[in-house]
């Protein structure tokens, strides 16, 4: 990937941002997380939407703990709340083999995505506890911006034979999300009985613990 020619002088997650930017948007049109902005999500849909939250990040977190590298933008409070609101349930676990564990600037793009997840998550928080006022909100709860200031500083120091790199960590999670997605939406379809009003959309292209509505 080539880096933007006035990137010298741009802080590294601008140009991090135009490299995702669009498994960002095709993320955002899936199914499972369409659903979040709508005023009839279900319990089980944001339960679900957490729990690839969870599997992704876990084997995120598990990467830079092996590391021991950057304790200040660990996600291991994050895991720890969203695992007590899951119940332990079991959640799909990412494939082997993903960029971000080749490399540590292909595992810092990976927890930039995830610490940037957060923030979306927070953005929707409004309509989500609208829509299910009882459930956990350990998915949606603002995150530390002292760790995503962190999080930035890291990342400009990234030298720029090691951006194609970060990008690639970054991209490959976005691919998991989506993996994990729809392993989620999957097993959402085939718990809906079958005359149920509302099913939720096919997905285009390539519950917590109990409803209480």
């Amino acid at each position: 990937m080539t880096r933007p020619q006035d990137a010298a002088r741009r802080p590294a997650r601008l140009w991090l941002r135009e490299a995702t930017h669009r498994l960002h948007l095709d993320l955002h049109e899936h199914p499972l997380y369409r659903r979040l902005t709508e005023p009839d999500l279900t319990y089980q849909e944001l339960r679900a939407t957490a729990a690839v939250t969870y599997a992704a990040a876990s084997a995120v977190e598990a990467d830079r703990a092996r590391r021991q590298l950057w304790p200040e933008i660990s996600l291991a409070d994050h895991l720890t709340a969203l695992e007590r609101d899951l119940g332990g349930e079991p959640c799909p676990a990412p494939q082997p083999g993903q960029a971000y564990l080749t490399s540590d600037a292909g595992l810092l793009g990976a927890l930039y995505v995830i610490h940037g997840s957060a923030f979306g998550a927070a953005s929707l928080a409004k309509t989500i506890w609208r829509a299910v006022p009882s459930a956990p909100r350990s998915f949606v709860v603002p995150r530390d911006t002292g760790a995503w200031r962190s999080l930035c500083q890291l990342l400009d120091a990234v030298p720029e034979a090691d951006l194609p790199e970060l990008a690639e960590g970054a991209q490959e999670v976005f691919r998991t999300y989506k993996r994990l997605a729809d392993l989620q939406l999957a097993g959402l379809q085939a718990s809906l009985p079958p005359d149920a009003a509302r099913s939720i959309p096919p997905a285009r292209g390539s519950a917590w613990q109990a409803a209480s509505r």
